[in-house]
């Protein structure tokens, strides 16, 4: 009687066993099934993900090739008539040559035995090319500004105020769009298209929040102008 009841109870066991194998196995099937789901959603995933970055490679600027120099410098500010050592520059960059023109540039910008005309425009056509790279945007200012600085030391009034439209430009892609505002001011004796420009640079200005440390002008930003008038434009 007693062995009868042993195995009776081995025999539960088992089955127990078996029923509990048998859950395994259906919880196994599923944890299988949805494993494989989640690899579908991946794979997935990464075909859109390629398929994104594949789109936005296709629209991204290319560094080396400026779409604009007929505008911004070539078509308005070219001076090779005037000075032809700045010709083969002008002209690399005008092919769509832009780091052969930047090579040339350094050298332009050592001779001693160019007068100051000349210099100023190497100045401002340095820091055109440099803002066409769009990454040395503190680097074409530095030139613009040095260019500027000399032209109000020799009372080149026409080559500041083209100077001050390079400076604004400047200002204006590194988003600093009050100082911006005010290079357009100080270079509007250069022609009417900076007016255009001007009033791109206050439509980004009127766009900032209040307070914005952008909605006014840097503390280090110069007007080349006496101590009164600066302090009044300042309060502007």
């Amino acid at each position: 009687m007693a062995t009868a009841f042993t195995n009776s109870e081995m025999k539960a066991s088992l089955l127990q066993i078996i029923n509990e194998r048998n859950q395994l196995r259906v919880e196994l099937m599923h944890a299988k099934s949805a494993i494989i789901e989640l690899e579908n959603q991946n794979l997935e995933y990464d075909r859109l993900l390629s398929n994104a970055l594949s789109h936005l490679q296709a629209y991204e600027p290319k560094p080396t090739v400026t779409a604009t120099p007929k505008t911004s410098w070539i078509g308005t500010w070219q001076c090779s008539s005037d000075y032809p050592q700045l010709a083969p520059i002008e002209k690399a960059w005008a092919n769509g040559w832009l780091q052969k023109a930047l090579n040339q540039i350094p050298a332009m910008l050592d001779r001693e035995d160019l007068g100051p005309h000349h210099l100023i425009n190497s100045r401002l056509l340095y820091s055109a090319l440099l803002q066409s790279t769009g990454a040395n945007l503190q680097q074409a200012l530095a030139n613009a500004e040095e260019a500027v600085t000399m032209a109000v030391d020799l009372r080149l009034q026409e080559l500041a105020a083209k100077g001050q439209f390079h400076r604004a430009l400047c200002y204006h892609y590194l988003g600093e769009f009050a100082n911006a505002r005010w290079c357009f001011v100080l270079s509007s004796s250069v022609n009417e298209s900076t007016k255009e420009c001007r009033q791109k640079a206050e439509e980004n200005l009127r766009g900032l929040p209040e307070g914005h440390s952008q909605r006014s002008v840097s503390a280090d930003f110069k007007f080349y102008c006496d101590s009164n008038v600066d302090e009044f434009v300042r309060s502007v």
